[in-house]
């Protein structure tokens, strides 16, 4: 199976300020630091040029981008984003005003911004990326879905890096499931399996399979099945960290967050170590992908 390397992360979520908070949060079980607004905090480099009219998860989205772009050739490298609230607020907007004001009164910048593959087009465009750009959405696999793309576009050569993120906002269409629906982005900057450092790689896709969880140092998962997550912790004979419980309901974002978390928890060892990320959807879809350190 095709690997790739992370080069860089960017983190925006509420309460973590890097790697290394958010493994903290994630062994110490403290209550959910979701729910709260979280500030994009841009880099300098990105500037302030047309920032005001961008919707409030883009900025998210781009912060968190720029945050972990490694820099390099820009002519193939790619964006592969999760998400399940970009440019409802901005589409039902737009409607809204179309059928309630004059011609022509409706305001043009949300147009773009209405469409759902905004956070991944408008990173492109903003850290001048050539290469492909997509944002999946569903639920929580949509997230681990955009890894797997990202590593399949490097080991194909239809990119020389990606950058794999996912982000998400309290939204009116997130409905409650028990759960603090947070807010957020982060982001993977992958590149070729020939950098060293940690390495991710798909280990199963499809209906969960028990046998693709053996083998490792720890879990984590990322469902809004809480019975689920709670069965796994009990039958597997290793440590399990559930997202929803600890950081929040990112919802397609979930499984990209439960990603960063494995990689925030390598990156805590000095040894080499597995761990995996894993996300389930309610009717039993399931991605597992594996992260290493050497």
């Amino acid at each position: 199976m095709p690997r790739a390397a992370v080069a860089q992360v960017g983190l925006r979520l509420s309460g973590v300020g890097g790697t290394d908070e958010l493994a903290g949060w994630l062994v110490a079980r403290e209550a959910p630091v979701g729910g709260d607004l979280v500030d994009p905090r841009m880099p300098e480099r990105i500037g302030t040029r047309g920032l005001r009219n961008m919707a409030h998860e883009s900025r998210l989205a781009l912060a968190a981008a720029a945050d972990a772009d490694p820099g390099g050739p820009r002519d193939a490298a790619a964006v592969a984003w999760a998400s399940s609230t970009a440019g409802l607020t901005e589409y039902a907007t737009i409607c809204t005003e179309a059928s309630t004001l004059d011609p022509g009164l409706a305001s043009p910048a949300l147009g773009p911004a209405s469409a759902f593959n905004i956070p991944a087009a408008m990173i492109s465009i903003r850290l001048g990326l050539v290469g492909p750009n997509l944002t999946l959405t569903g639920g929580a696999t949509a997230g681990l879905s955009a890894i797997a793309e990202a590593i399949r576009l490097i080991a194909t050569g239809d990119a020389t890096g990606v950058l794999a993120g996912g982000s998400a906002a309290v939204s009116p269409w997130r409905a409650p499931n028990g759960f603090i629906a947070a807010e957020g982005a982060a982001c993977l900057a992958l590149a070729p399996a020939n950098h060293k450092g940690v390495h991710l790689r798909t280990r199963h896709r499809g209906a969960l399979d028990e046998a693709a969880l053996g083998a490792t140092a720890g879990l984590v998962v990322a469902t809004p099945d809480t019975g689920i997550a709670e069965a796994l912790a009990k039958r597997l004979p290793y440590p399990v960290w559930h997202v929803e419980r600890t950081l929040g309901d990112f919802g397609a974002a979930g499984g990209l967050i439960a990603a960063v978390c494995a990689v925030a928890l390598c990156g805590e060892t000095t040894r080499p170590v597995t761990i995996l990320a894993l996300a389930i959807e309610p009717r039993g879809n399931a991605v597992v992908l594996e992260v290493s350190s050497s």
